[in-house]
């Protein structure tokens, strides 16, 4: 699989990433374009070689090893086209920020409310337990005093 192209949060280098993103497209274009090629010309090659004539056993059987080989042909570019949908489809849920921000903005805006419930009720436990430690210390303290 090709890579993906590199992050940058620098601005001056995301103004430089625009030919980086046009020369990925080219790649992709370039490979789309040879995949249907060889597709297209294996398709070719098969109803050639399927032509009706008079034909030997010998003939038919270098026809037929010509059609094996084709056929092979046309599954490595169906291949390669599906491994490019595949990367495709990465690159786009890596580097769509978009939604990603989107995603992690909600994420955050549902979690706020619990978060603050919890600190509420860690502070009502904070101050129940400082008026316990302030009660015992009390007693404590008298128990020293009265003793």
């Amino acid at each position: 699989m090709a890579g993906l192209p590199p992050q940058h949060n620098n601005p001056a280098q995301a103004a430089s990433s625009k030919p980086i993103l046009l020369q990925l497209e080219e790649q992709y274009t370039k490979r789309v374009d040879d995949d249907v090629l060889k597709l297209v010309d294996s398709f070719a090659d098969i109803i050639r070689v399927t032509e009706i004539e008079k034909k030997d056993k010998f003939k038919v059987t270098q026809e037929g090893y010509q059609i094996e080989s084709q056929t092979a042909q046309i599954i490595r570019s169906a291949e390669s086209l599906l491994g490019l949908i595949t990367e495709l489809k990465q690159m786009l849920l890596l580097n769509d920020t978009k939604t990603l921000t989107h995603l992690s903005d909600t994420r955050t805006k549902d979690l706020q409310a619990p978060k603050t419930a919890i600190k509420s009720e860690m502070y009502k436990i904070k101050t129940e337990l400082d008026a316990a430690i302030f009660d015992m210390e009390n007693v404590l303290y008298r128990n020293l005093t009265s003793s």
